[in-house]
């Protein structure tokens, strides 16, 4: 196998997004709820490795699933490396990788179940995710408006089972921020399936810019996270006062208006590319795609920031 396929595999512009920030917001919240001394961050630190190699265990199942549509997908143009594609790893190796994770993950979550015994519920919602999305058999990633319903909860998921193994605590506001940051992180989800939705039509994946390509999914779902975030100023004001609530739903709906553009620019390519020639659409729309993840990645860094910078119990 060739070593270049571990980097492929850790895929850090979908595992720093959604993986990465729900452990930045699972820290935060933690201090927030118990403080620094009182959290048990040896227990974080194991509940955050096992959802990073069930987010890498996504991975490879997903290579798997793609690997006869990534072979007309062209790679070049959005930068992507496909190991399995390019000869670099046979699904043999995959499927090795894959076991060799999952008996770890389940190693780590028998650690933390004598602990918190929340635990195996959390991690069993996390392989649905895994292999409900993934796994060839399933195959819920090639069905219209998964990516909608399925991968804001990935960075919910992550953020309340970290919080919990840290605190023994449930915690709303873990639960509230992870989910503005999922549907902020989405969008560059749904944005991804618009820029691939040439080969995932050749290759017979059903997704939802697939069913409905005159549909602007990326403008639409942009425009829900502005207005879930408006919602959620009700619930994030009891947990933290008007102020901070405030400034953390502006943060969202400020960020939420630079997905919408982004995605609307999106949307107005793929129209294009449905009744003219656009040799480089799937160039154009990645390079719009990437800044959505730009965006998340300041949304992230903005709310943890106002949590630290302006709370008193952190402080």
């Amino acid at each position: 196998m060739n070593p270049k396929t571990l980097w492929h595999i850790l895929r850090i512009e979908g595992l720093i997004p959604f993986t990465g920030s729900a452990i930045l917001i699972g820290g935060v919240v933690t201090i927030w709820e118990v403080g620094f001394a009182a959290a048990d961050w040896g227990l974080f630190g194991i509940a955050a490795l096992a959802a990073v190699l069930v987010h890498i265990d996504a991975h490879l199942w997903n290579d798997i699933m793609d690997l006869e549509i990534d072979r007309g997908e062209k790679s070049r143009e959005t930068g992507r490396d496909r190991p399995l594609v390019f000869g670099w790893a046979t699904v043999k190796n995959y499927r090795t990788m894959s076991a060799l994770i999952t008996i770890l993950v389940i190693i780590l979550a028998a650690y933390l179940t004598l602990y918190r015994i929340f635990i195996p519920l959390l991690f069993l919602l996390g392989f649905f995710f895994d292999y409900g999305y993934n796994h060839p058999r399933i195959a819920l990633g090639h069905q219209p408006f998964t990516e909608w319903y399925i991968f804001p909860w990935l960075v919910v998921g992550v953020t309340v089972t970290i919080v919990y193994a840290a605190t023994n605590l449930f915690s709303l506001l873990a639960f509230i921020l992870s989910l503005l940051q999922g549907m902020t992180v989405t969008c560059f989800g749904v944005s991804m399936m618009r820029r691939d939705v040439n080969s995932d039509r050749r290759g017979g994946k059903y997704t939802s810019s697939v069913q409905f390509p005159e549909v602007p999914h990326s403008t639409i779902y942009g425009t829900v996270t502005m207005l879930v975030s408006v919602v959620m100023i009700y619930p994030l004001t009891l947990i933290l006062g008007f102020g901070l609530a405030y400034m953390i739903v502006l943060i969202t709906a400020l960020v939420a208006m630079i997905n919408i553009v982004l995605g609307a620019r999106i949307d107005q390519l793929c129209t294009r590319a449905m009744y003219s020639i656009l040799p480089d659409f799937e160039a154009r729309t990645n390079k719009l795609m990437l800044q959505q993840v730009g965006a998340s990645l300041v949304h992230v860094v903005a709310i943890t920031v106002i949590l630290v910078a302006f709370s008193g119990r952190i402080a």
